[in-house]
């Protein structure tokens, strides 16, 4: 005699289907969402708890946040979805310009006593910046490279590399632009950037290939004062190093 089964209540698929889209569209709000590695790594232990595993994480999890915290830098994972990092740590990465990087700071520290150049390094983005302050590049309203700047920039001659792609970012402060040839901020950032490529091209040290200029006037301030050390710190020239892509 066969075992009569109960008919499911009209309800209970609808409810199962409801349930499968709230899971999605909370699968799809984490992946959106901005991720810091600590609270992560705090929901991650809360959920082993309540699940009666112990707040310890697994082998697993402590390995795969090491990966996060030695592949990824502090700020960077700031600015990451989770779908970001996940692809950052899976994908493979193209050759990276750490060692190009080192070469840089060996080099100008030599040069540079007063440590007015920045060099910094972004891991994620494998890219290398160079920040000269507009004290040691251009007078004042002017896009003329300075001998002390011309100076700095030979240095990079020594990097000759066809692998590399240079962008050179011109940046000024937010005050009007007074006198002079330039009539805006945008063509007096754009003409100091292009300065600099110029320079780069005629010594040999890039191909127009690689290269490119861009003046950003005063849409990417460093400092939001109205102090004119805050505005000093505005005016700069950036070179952003990458691979080709």
């Amino acid at each position: 005699m066969g075992v009569k089964c109960k008919p499911k209540a009209p309800w209970v698929m609808t409810f199962a289907d409801l349930m499968s889209l709230l899971m999605a569209l909370f699968v799809l709000l984490f992946a959106m969402s901005e991720i810091k590695i600590p609270k992560y790594q705090a929901v991650v232990e809360s959920m082993n708890e309540a699940l009666g595993n112990g707040s310890e994480l697994s082998p697993e999890q402590e390995q795969f946040f090491q990966s996060l915290k030695q592949n990824l830098d502090a700020e960077d994972v700031e600015e990451m979805t989770m779908v970001q990092v996940m692809k950052s740590l899976s994908e493979p990465t193209e050759q990276s310009l750490e060692p190009f990087y080192e070469s840089l700071i060996e080099t100008y520290q030599k040069i540079d006593q007063t440590q007015k150049v920045k060099i910094k390094f972004n891991s994620l983005k494998n890219q290398v910046s160079i920040v000269f302050p507009e004290e040691v590049a251009f007078d004042p309203g002017r896009a003329i490279l300075k001998p002390e700047f011309r100076e700095l920039l030979d240095n990079f001659f020594v990097f000759q590399r066809k692998d590399i792609a240079v962008k050179v970012v011109g940046h000024t402060d937010s005050r009007p632009v007074s006198g002079g040839r330039f009539k805006s901020n945008w063509e007096l950032s754009s003409a100091r950037a292009s300065s600099v490529v110029d320079f780069l091209l005629l010594n040999g040290s890039i191909q127009a290939e690689q290269s490119e200029a861009v003046g950003v006037a005063d849409t990417q301030p460093i400092s939001e004062g109205r102090t004119e050390s805050d505005y000093a710190k505005n005016r700069r020239v950036e070179v952003l190093i990458r691979p080709v892509n």
